[in-house]
């Protein structure tokens, strides 16, 4: 934290000073050397002025005066400056009400509501389940909950299709607070706290303010869809569609080349710029694992930061979630007790269009592991059967987003490759 102080000590000029000294020099050196020419006259200073005034403009769609951070990127011993930008354009509406909860008591208002193919990011604390559908959060960028004294900030960026949960004590003088989001790092959303700190979305990280060099903790989110959330928790309570236009306004976003709102392709190009990825850090050590690649090898037992992981992809609704493999001080391996079908697709590349969703007939996938022959849903890691009955996997923090926003943040994370597996293809 100290080495990333002394680096911010370092950090040029602010954006307002870069600029007045950029036009300063271009303004003086142009009428310098219209005035060597033999050039004189009020017209060689408005063109000076002018020149200057242009050359300002260029520069600041480049982003050349955007504000300047240190940044310490996960798994990595140096920080360096990185640009801290403001959001384009005209700023995403926000919701027009504040959100209301639906819960499956009242089923058929949820289902009503929320098609089974809606795209949702859950979350469970302490046995209580929320969803958030995609169009309910989209607006509001950040939803606050309350279990007991812990305040836990749900957060979704759709820019890098980046779901986070952060958890964040109350101190004795405030409660905990983040805010709207104006400015971007890596094209990640930043968010500010109530301390003033300004905090990056995709890791978590703050760059400025008191808790600069800090990393807030995370929980688990899982990325979904409504029909598997809903099934796999049927206690859950789903953020209402009110106040909002009711779909995801960022989906035609999601199926083109762009990578992000300032174009930040991949450095490391062994996957498209687009492709989701779930990431998984445990004890500093991060991998990615593309969901292309989890298409081929739905179920993978590896050991990341000396912990045995499971990672489960239910191929049929997109949903990839992380488990440590260790219960009750034994290490559990599983296979495959149901059809894990691949999901339909219309043309490579587009969403699945109205029609072949419904022909989607959703079952549930569902594990089975060697040591009991007891039986676990894939999406929650809860055992419904067998020895172990009862008994959940320990989810741990997956991290979703694109290929373009992961290789960034996290430069020395190893990859899972694509490799054709044998075996059934649809377990």
């Amino acid at each position: 934290m100290q080495q990333d102080k002394k680096l911010a000590s370092r950090i040029p000029l602010g954006p307002r000073s870069r600029a007045v000294a950029v036009f300063a020099i271009v303004a003086v050196v142009v009428f310098g050397a219209l005035t060597a020419l033999g050039e004189t006259g009020p017209i060689n200073v408005l063109f000076s002025a002018w020149l200057g005034l242009f050359v300002v403009f260029i520069l600041y769609r480049r982003s050349f005066f955007a504000e300047m951070v240190s940044l310490r990127l996960p798994g990595t011993s140096e920080p360096y400056i990185e640009r801290m930008r403001r959001t384009t354009g005209r700023h995403r509406s926000q919701a027009g009400s504040e959100a209301t909860f639906l819960n499956l008591d009242d089923a058929d208002d949820a289902d009503d509501e929320v098609e089974a193919e809606d795209r949702v990011i859950g979350i469970e604390v302490n046995g209580h389940a929320i969803a958030y559908p995609l169009a309910a959060i989209g607006p509001r960028e950040i939803a606050h909950e309350v279990f007991g004294r812990q305040h836990v900030f749900v957060t979704w960026w759709p820019v890098t299709y980046s779901a986070r949960a952060f958890v964040i004590e109350p101190s004795d003088r405030s409660e905990p607070d983040l805010t709207g989001i104006r400015k971007t790092v890596l094209n990640s959303a930043v968010m500010l706290d109530r301390t003033g700190s300004e905090i990056i979305q995709f890791i978590g990280h703050a760059v400025t303010g008191p808790l600069a060099g800090q990393t807030l903790e995370q929980i688990p989110v899982v990325s979904t869809n409504w029909r598997a959330w809903s099934t796999a928790f049927p206690h859950t309570e789903v953020m209402s569609l009110d106040g909002t236009v009711g779909v995801d306004t960022f989906e035609r976003y999601y199926v083109t080349n762009r990578a992000g709102l300032y174009q930040q392709p991949a450095k490391d190009r062994r996957w498209h710029d687009k492709d989701n990825v779930l990431g998984v850090e445990v004890n500093g050590e991060a991998r990615a694992y593309p969901y292309p690649a989890l298409i081929e090898q739905p179920l993978i037992h590896e050991e990341l930061g000396r912990e045995p992981i499971l990672i489960a992809h239910e191929r049929l609704t997109a949903t990839a979630v992380p488990f440590s493999r260790v219960v009750d001080g034994r290490t559990l391996t599983f296979s495959g007790d149901s059809k894990n079908p691949r999901r339909p697709v219309s043309e490579p590349g587009e969403p699945v269009t109205t029609d072949i969703r419904r022909r989607i007939n959703y079952e549930p996938w569902f594990l089975v592991d060697d040591q009991t022959g007891s039986r676990w849903r894939a999406v929650s890691g809860e055992c419904v059967s067998g020895e172990l009955a009862g008994k959940r996997l320990r989810m741990l923090n997956g991290q979703s987003g694109f290929w373009f926003a992961w290789s960034r943040f996290y430069p020395n994370a190893t990859v899972l490759e694509s490799t054709r597996s044998g075996g059934d293809p649809d377990r």
